[in-house]
């Protein structure tokens, strides 16, 4: 549902858990917040004194907490309305609470995704962390590995996970399994006895490019094949720091463990509905920043995301595909992700890797 802009101007504290909460078109409201405060994310501000430290974000002028908790401004201007919806919700947040949780799907143990938008350069990897919870997917942090290195973003965001964490990584994560024999027996000015589709293809491109009707870069003859090393080394790195096998996920309802798979964020915002065809919003003029900023009130559609950081995803693309993987992640959980068809491509997935996304609706 689309909200007219609005702003938040300032607030006061009434009473527990109780604002009074003034916007720039001149509404008040008075909202007493206990009774949606449950859940993941809501949850923590259950806890009187953390609730008190609500704040106007300057850029988003919306209520912020620390833990990243934040409402739309239009939600909190509408609460009359808007309010018996967001109780009812929060009562499913309490009762799975009282379960033990349901993620995503029926994958009841994950309880993050990390998407990364995995790039030669560290500066240029994105991140994305969000929250699993009672089938609600929620956007808590968005970073770069522009400041610190992607792999101990990714660490600490692990260690600090309560549960298991899907990785989903916008990178090839193996070759085609003909081209390794062949390179090996290889001597220069020697033919080729292999098509260049057998060496530089994988099954999972083919089967991606005829589903999707977009064919993935072939990391055996294509730059991606440095992405592709560059994403094998940060999960190398990971595993080392926390212990941790991180295996190739294949089932999203026997995910008790960290585990990761690759993801094409192109054929997810086709499947989405988000893009038709997804190209040009990742250059830096301002059409390309208009097109992201119309990607982001798309993707609001299927995930919670904060006003604070909806203009770091207008303005950033790799920030925006690392959130359009944890959709892609949000798609594998909930059982809506192609699975290799028989067992021969489940054979050659396991050896040459398996992107994961839902089929185009049209």
């Amino acid at each position: 549902m689309d909200h007219p802009l609005c702003r938040i101007t300032s607030f006061t504290i009434v009473s527990p858990f109780v604002l009074d909460i003034w916007f720039d078109d001149g509404t008040r409201r008075r909202i007493d917040f206990q009774p949606v405060l449950h859940g993941e994310l809501y949850g923590p501000l259950r806890e009187i004194t953390t609730f008190e430290r609500v704040e106007i974000d300057p850029e988003a002028h919306t209520l912020v907490w620390p833990n990243g908790a934040d409402f739309d401004p239009a939600t909190l201007r509408d609460w009359p309305a808007a309010g018996p919806r967001m109780t009812a919700l929060a009562r499913s947040w309490g009762d799975a609470e009282v379960r033990g949780g349901s993620a995503v799907g029926e994958a009841r143990s994950c309880r993050q995704i990390i998407g990364i938008d995995c790039a030669t350069k560290g500066a240029k990897t994105g991140l994305a962390r969000a929250a699993v919870d009672n089938r609600e997917l929620r956007i808590c942090a968005v970073k770069l590995g522009r400041h610190q290195p992607a792999p101990q973003i990714v660490t600490e965001w692990l260690e600090n996970a309560e549960g298991a964490t899907l990785l989903a990584i916008d990178a090839p994560l193996g070759w085609p399994k003909p081209l390794s024999p062949r390179l090996a027996s290889h001597t220069a000015g020697a033919g080729m006895d292999a098509s260049a589709d057998q060496l530089f293809c994988r099954s999972t491109d083919k089967f991606i490019a005829d589903k999707t009707r977009r064919k993935p870069l072939e990391v055996g003859a294509d730059r991606i094949a440095r992405t592709a090393r560059a994403a094998l080394g940060l999960l190398s790195w990971i595993r080392g720091e926390i212990g941790a096998a991180i295996p190739l996920a294949w089932n999203p309802s026997d995910l008790s463990e960290h585990a990761v798979i690759e993801v094409y964020p192109a054929t997810t915002l086709m499947a989405h509905d988000i893009l038709a065809s997804p190209e040009g919003y990742k250059k830096s003029d301002e059409r390309a920043r208009s097109r992201r900023r119309e990607m982001v009130e798309k993707l609001k559609r299927e995930m919670h995301i904060p006003e604070r950081l909806v203009a770091d995803l207008s303005e950033n693309a790799d920030m925006l595909d690392a959130v359009v993987c944890v959709l892609a992640g949000a798609d594998f959980l909930a059982g809506r992700a192609m699975p290799p068809p028989d067992r021969q491509h489940r054979r050659l997935a396991e050896h040459e890797g398996w992107i994961w996304t839902a089929p185009r609706r049209n």
